[in-house]
């Protein structure tokens, strides 16, 4: 016989009391409460049901009509699903996490299961929903973000006409070449973004009046804007934005909490603005941009030739071209080796 001490429930109350559960050689089972002599409870054979072993935690035995019994002795429990020849599903999760070298080994795996997906999977995933998200979509966050930028960020541009409506006509073969990213150029005046210069996921892109007076030739914005315009073709932005977001859908619909995701796209300015892109991503628009340049026969040393200036840090007029945020260097990484690239070119 085994006896197992702990604690019996009936089902119908949440009180407890004292208890042994007798289990007979030939499979017969009486629950005795509180010293009583005779048993609560008694089954003519074993149909009891125990919850797997977890480290040294308490388990409970099911008994029917709703009746539970509850025991901290671990070893009798096991002993009992042995000798009646029943093992938990879960009886595997004890074996491991009682042993070292199988919890190591599932650390490791773990980790290497993480790392796997954040490399990898995540990327891939963000791609592919960025790419079939629809243009509605992409156009209205295109819009709204400006409009927030506009109130917190910017001011209106301070070029003159003439300018602007140059400038326009040397983009606007380009913009025509490229009617499927729906290109539109605006300028702002940066405030605190200083001399930069970037592309909104619905093909809006923003010149900051800094960034305009820092070049000496309209072929150097019209670099940047090639290279702009590839991180719409490949919706980097968009990209970038559902990778960074995933684990906050992810939450959403394992809880049902949607609260949270909102602060994903209140954030999406300074996402935006502040957005540092993959090597990945900047070799993929690197190489966008030199493929169109070559095309219409520009130099791509018009692209370094900008860049370079602005990391000399000053405006023609010798004013900062730095600002408090951050500049079209900092957003983009590895500028030094992409520059060399550029001016590895004919």
């Amino acid at each position: 016989m085994i006896v197992i001490r702990g604690s019996l429930y009936d089902g119908k109350t949440s009180a407890q009391m004292p208890a042994e559960c007798r289990v007979f050689d030939n499979g017969a089972v009486h629950v005795h409460g509180g010293g009583m002599s005779k048993p609560l409870l008694v089954l003519p054979r074993f149909d009891i049901k125990a919850s797997p072993r977890l480290a040294d935690t308490a388990r409970y035995i099911y008994l029917p009509e709703g009746w539970k019994f509850e025991t901290e002795d671990n070893r009798a429990v096991d002993d009992l699903l042995k000798r009646f020849r029943q093992r938990p599903r879960l009886h595997l999760v004890h074996v491991l996490e009682s042993r070292k070298r199988y919890i190591l080994m599932c650390i490791a795996a773990m980790a290497a299961v993480i790392w796997g997906a954040g490399r990898y999977g995540v990327p891939a995933a963000a791609r592919a929903i960025a790419h079939r998200l629809p243009a509605a979509v992409v156009q209205k966050a295109g819009s709204q973000t400006l409009e927030i930028l506009d109130r917190a960020v910017f001011k209106p541009s301070q070029l003159d006409e003439t300018s602007k409506k140059r400038l326009l006509a040397h983009f606007q073969p380009l913009i025509q070449s490229h009617e499927g990213l729906h290109l539109q150029v605006v300028f702002r005046q940066g405030e605190r973004l200083g001399a930069n210069a970037f592309a909104l996921p619905s093909g809006v892109v923003v010149f900051t009046d800094e960034m305009v007076k820092l070049a000496r030739h309209d072929d150097e914005l019209l670099a940047v804007m090639a290279h702009e315009a590839g991180h719409v073709a490949y919706r980097h932005g968009i990209q970038r934005i559902v990778q960074n977001s995933l684990l906050a859908f992810a939450i959403m619909a394992v809880t049902g909490d949607a609260s949270g995701t909102s602060q994903v796209f209140l954030g999406l300015p300074v996402m935006l603005t502040e957005l540092a892109y993959s090597r990945e991503f900047e070799r993929e628009a690197d190489r966008y941009a030199l493929a169109y340049l070559e095309s219409i026969e520009v130099s791509p040393r018009r692209f370094a030739d900008l860049m370079r200036r602005l990391q000399q840090g000053k405006l023609p007029d010798g004013s900062d071209t730095e600002g408090r945020w951050s500049n079209y260097l900092s957003t983009h990484p590895d500028m030094e080796e992409r520059l060399r690239g550029f001016e590895a070119q004919n």
